[in-house]
């Protein structure tokens, strides 16, 4: 049985949450990610990108 987007994975987080997280993750280089978390439900990930010119 496939599971729903939006219901919770075994860790909390609906497993689009962690898609958009691996996405984030394989766009950038050189950088950071910051996962913004209210009332126990992430409600932003910024990503933050470093670009190196040598």
């Amino acid at each position: 049985m496939a599971r729903e987007k939006d219901t919770p994975a075994q860790d909390g987080l609906p497993p689009r949450v962690w898609e958009k997280i691996e996405a984030a993750v394989r766009s950038i280089g050189y950088g950071s990610i910051t996962v913004v978390v209210q009332d126990g439900k992430v409600i932003q990930i910024e990503i933050n990108e470093k670009i190196r010119l040598a």
